[in-house]
């Protein structure tokens, strides 16, 4: 039952919050942002409970749940978490707790509206990470949607109702795409089948597996998002509110990832290794594309957008290159963006809701005029060009390494990429933390902005300096992906 937990209190501290408003004593609306918190630090201590607990017994779930829901259509609910899914589980509890802390200067209207979308987004994200049967998984996925739209369209900036819109339409064409994969492949059976380990039991020809595959990772990829469906990322991350962006790079964008981790290989083993060579390629072209836009960038939002379009790019090439280092330093990689991403969002953030602007000829001079806000930004810039030391580096080297051994131009190609990142990142800093002092000063982190940055700033060293303890918690999922496509492709 703790997985049905793990969905059900970040859906009923929300629903909650309108009572904490209107009955709860205190000044303003921070009983609803205390609650929030509340709400997202007992869902990271119950997923950590499911992480580090006694385990399901069969040596990969540390927890499952099956109960029949509509069985005369094949739908039930069919939970299960290994370390991959329940870390990510944690992750986004985590960042639903920084997106609280990040907007408690932005946000001053609708304010438990807001906080019942990022209860919302943190309901949706944990039922994808943890849905096994196929529909489930659908209903989550799309209901991510709806929250991160209102985010965008009611709490952003500039174009932000064209930017939601953008968002919404580029994401449910891709949400269709995997909806007539999962009933076809579903509906195929009598009574229907939507359970994903029986469907991995089904025959289907190679044209029928590679045309469900594409289906399927239509949806993943616009989420991930990789070149050239990612042209609703830049501007939703440009016009959302901090907590919107926060949530954009740390949550949904890992679902994408996930789900391309998760079920090509556990459903199209031999479509999977058909198309791995095209799909690493599509990882470079990511990582290149989003390196050599992000260099190009006046806007400090919009910079930091485009790098997640190429640190995507490495997740891409990593899933997809059938070598265990490379899957490995794919899934490093899906918690290490997280960490520094939305870091400099919330950075960015933070002196939008200051000055107004994340233009950087706005922004510099930040080392004299808030010398912690510049040091978060400089230590996050340095995690993003995978400085050694930080969690970024694990995982692009991993990435790397693997690809080596099975594709060298590919790898080639990803690690002369690299260098993007030092020009992108230099100009970050060079054009805000020095440079010349903007027209009016700013006003340093608050104790809430620098509890969050340390606490990002701690969980991208501490998987830097000692990496182990988050492979091995990753290895029972690496190893299950690896099993699958060897089968498929005849290795041993």
């Amino acid at each position: 039952m703790i997985l049905v937990g793990l969905i059900l209190l970040p859906l009923i501290g929300g629903l909650a919050l309108p009572l904490v408003a209107r009955f709860a004593p205190g000044a303003e609306d921070r009983p609803v942002r205390l609650a929030t918190l509340g709400v997202m630090a007992a869902q990271a201590a119950l997923a950590v409970a499911a992480l580090f607990g006694a385990g399901a017994g069969d040596g990969r779930w540390l927890a499952l749940h099956r109960t029949p829901w509509a069985s005369g259509v094949g739908i039930e609910l069919h939970l299960a978490g290994d370390g991959l899914s329940l870390g990510l589980v944690t992750l986004t509890a985590a960042l639903g707790a920084v997106s609280t802390l990040a907007s408690w200067r932005e946000i001053r209207r609708r304010v438990v509206l807001f906080h019942l979308c990022i209860c919302g987004t943190v309901t949706a994200a944990t039922g994808v990470f943890l849905s096994f049967d196929l529909l489930l998984f659908v209903f989550f996925w799309e209901g991510m949607l709806v929250p991160a739209f209102i985010l965008i369209a009611l709490y952003g900036h500039g174009a932000r109702e064209r930017s939601a819109l953008k968002f919404l339409i580029y994401n449910q064409v891709g949400g269709l795409a995997l909806i007539a994969a999962v009933l076809a492949m579903g509906a195929g059976a009598s009574p229907p089948v939507f359970d994903a380990f029986a469907l991995a039991e089904v025959e289907r020809s190679p044209a029928a597996a590679l045309w469900l595959l594409l289906g399927m990772s239509a949806a993943f990829l616009v989420k991930l998002p990789a070149v050239p469906v990612h042209g609703w990322l830049p501007d939703a991350h440009t016009d959302a509110p901090t907590a919107g962006s926060i949530l954009l790079a740390g949550v949904l964008l890992k679902t994408g990832a996930y789900g391309l981790y998760r079920f090509p290989p556990m459903l199209f083993p031999e479509a999977m290794v058909q198309v791995a060579p095209y799909a690493m390629a599509l990882g470079l072209a990511g990582i290149l594309y989003g390196g050599l836009l992000a260099c190009g960038q006046t806007d400090a939002k919009r910079l930091i957008a485009y790098t997640s379009v190429s640190h995507m790019g490495f997740v891409l090439m990593g899933i997809f290159a059938l070598n265990p280092l490379a899957r490995t330093g794919a899934a490093v990689e899906m918690f290490a963006h997280a960490f520094s991403a939305s870091a400099l969002f919330l950075v960015v953030g933070a002196l939008h809701a200051r000055l107004g602007t994340h233009r950087m000829d706005a922004l510099g001079g930040l080392q004299a005029t808030a010398p912690r806000l510049a040091g978060g930004f400089a230590f996050f810039a340095a995690a993003a060009l995978a400085m050694p030391g930080t969690a970024n580096f694990v995982g692009e080297a991993l990435v790397i390494l693997g690809t080596f051994q099975v594709a060298w131009p590919l790898g080639l190609g990803a690690a002369a990429a690299l260098v993007l990142s030092v020009v992108y990142a230099t100009l970050l800093l060079r054009n805000t933390v020095f440079g010349e002092p903007g027209t009016r000063p700013t006003e340093d982190a608050d104790l809430r902005e620098a509890a969050a940055m340390l606490a990002l700033a701690a969980a991208v060293l501490v998987v830097g300096l000692q990496p182990q303890m988050l492979i091995e918690l990753l290895t029972p999922a690496q190893e299950a992906v690896g099993r699958a496509l060897e089968a498929a492709s005849g290795g041993g």
